[in-house]
């Protein structure tokens, strides 16, 4: 627990989407391109967004895969990074329902008049999406996949579910 204790203080405080870092944090070498930076690769894994307090956190974030998780794996002798991508793969899905997803698909399905339905689209490649979460991609409009499996905009931030929702 020591291991991951800091580093999801630091996504805490920076708002970063647990279920992305690990995501991301999944798709990082640490032993095959020995030659990228600890700061790159923790610039890589924490959202692209200006707004988040990101500039402390890079420095953070690569003294942690240096001096913790990258030392942690080497002990384990998990140095493969396809392996560990792979495993951690199969545990971190790369598409996770969102509120604010459903609310596009809401939209993009309600008819102007709110009878019947306008398009199916959206709701049938989300359907795919929530069906294999593991899944890379899903056969639909690329860019729409990734961006559902993006950063949370920053209006949705926070959004929480009540009894009552």
């Amino acid at each position: 627990m020591d291991l991951f204790s800091e580093v999801l203080s630091m996504l805490e405080e920076t708002s970063c989407d647990f279920n992305h870092f690990f995501y991301r944090l999944s798709n990082t070498p640490l032993f095959t391109h020995s030659s990228t930076s600890f700061a790159s690769q923790a610039e890589h894994i924490l959202p692209s967004e200006p707004d988040l307090p990101k500039a402390d956190s890079i420095p953070r974030l690569a003294q942690w895969l240096e001096q913790k998780y990258k030392p942690r794996l080497e002990k384990e002798a998990s140095t493969d990074d396809m392996a560990r991508q792979a495993r951690m793969r199969s545990v971190n899905p790369k598409f996770v329902l969102r509120q604010w997803v459903l609310e596009e698909v809401i939209k993009d399905t309600q008819s102007e008049r709110g009878v019947g339905v306008r398009d199916r689209g959206t709701l049938e490649m989300v359907l795919r999406m929530c069906l294999e979460p593991f899944a890379q991609e899903w056969g639909g409009d690329r860019a729409e996949e990734e961006r559902f499996c993006g950063d949370v905009p920053k209006i949705e931030r926070g959004f929480q579910c009540s009894c009552s929702s």
